[in-house]
């Protein structure tokens, strides 16, 4: 809607995880060094944690992008609440093993097995990418770690990448998950971006995007988008895009600090509402339970006079 007003190729501030757009702050390089690395050397375990909208999956996008395919394939499940033989399948499946008249979970396994030798004697290392492990079963956890008991006497046969927000940390201190703690080789967690990275993320986009003019948001801007999104990218994106589109309904090249707060105003508002919709179950539950706690004291009241009466 806005981009011709603002002469832009394409939008700037897509949720979407396009490699295109990625901005590399310091944090982000380091993070994709780390992973490119558990790739090159074919670690077993890595673990990348970060809060929700820090990057990691854009970040993941862009580790894929750079594969060149040769001596690499990875599965990559971005949704692991499944359950286990569901999860081995679409591993199977991701990786283009044939499963016709596979049915059991011990067929599933050695038909896995029998791929991940195959790629090891073409000398092709195979990575499981998990997005959004914080959320897996903690069974589904156990089975991730018991596949990478796959290995010939020198190489595990599967490597595994793990991505989540640090309720992960939490899990993987647990005793239970001791032996895969003690596999991670690589890990890393991606903080939220500074100031001074907020605004070199928004002019990087806006350059991205066909933008002549890097100055469409003013200073006040950017340190009001800084501030509300504690240098959360997503938050950022969502704050610029709705910024934009009021200030093409107003008829303004540049935004400045009152757009800003009114775009947040605007964006707290709906969350308001959000959460008030979905607690709406609860406060019905609540307000039923009240009325027959009140029913049942008027009831208690009466029956009490009746008997001092």
């Amino acid at each position: 809607m806005y981009k011709k007003f603002y002469g832009f190729r394409e939008r700037p501030f897509e949720i979407a995880p396009d490699p295109a757009f990625v901005y590399l702050s310091e944090v982000h390089q380091e993070a994709l060094a780390h992973l490119q690395y558990a790739m090159q050397e074919g670690k077993g375990f890595s673990v990348i944690t970060g809060e929700a909208g820090t990057g990691k999956t854009t970040l993941v996008r862009k580790l894929l992008s750079n594969i060149d395919g040769n001596g690499i394939r990875t599965s990559y499940i971005f949704n692991p609440i499944m359950e286990s033989t569901d999860f081995l399948r679409y591993i199977c499946n991701d990786l283009g093993i044939e499963s016709d008249g596979i049915k059991t979970r011990g067929e599933i396994l050695t038909a896995l097995h029998n791929y991940l030798l195959q790629c090891f004697t073409q000398d092709e290392k195979v990575f499981l990418i998990i997005d959004e492990a914080q959320s897996m079963d903690k069974n589904l956890l156990q089975e991730v770690r018991l596949l990478t008991n796959f290995e010939t006497a020198k190489y595990k046969l599967l490597h595994v990448i793990l991505l989540g927000q640090p309720e992960l940390n939490q899990t993987l201190a647990e005793p239970q998950f001791r032996p895969l703690k003690q596999r991670i080789a690589i890990r890393y967690h991606l903080r939220p971006l500074t100031m001074q990275e907020s605004q070199e993320y928004i002019i990087y986009r806006l350059k991205r995007a066909g933008s002549r003019d890097l100055n469409i948001f003013d200073n006040s801007a950017i340190r009001e988008i800084s501030r509300y999104s504690k240098g959360i990218p997503r938050l950022i994106n969502i704050v610029s895009d709705n910024a934009l589109l009021t200030g093409f309904s107003q008829d303004k090249k540049h935004i400045g600090k009152n757009i800003i707060k009114g775009v947040i105003r605007d964006l707290e508002i709906k969350e308001q509402l959000s959460w008030m919709q979905k607690g709406k179950p609860f406060l019905k539950i609540v307000i039923i339970l009240f009325l027959i706690l009140f029913i049942f004291c008027g009831l208690l009241f009466l029956f009490w006079n009746d008997l001092m009466s």
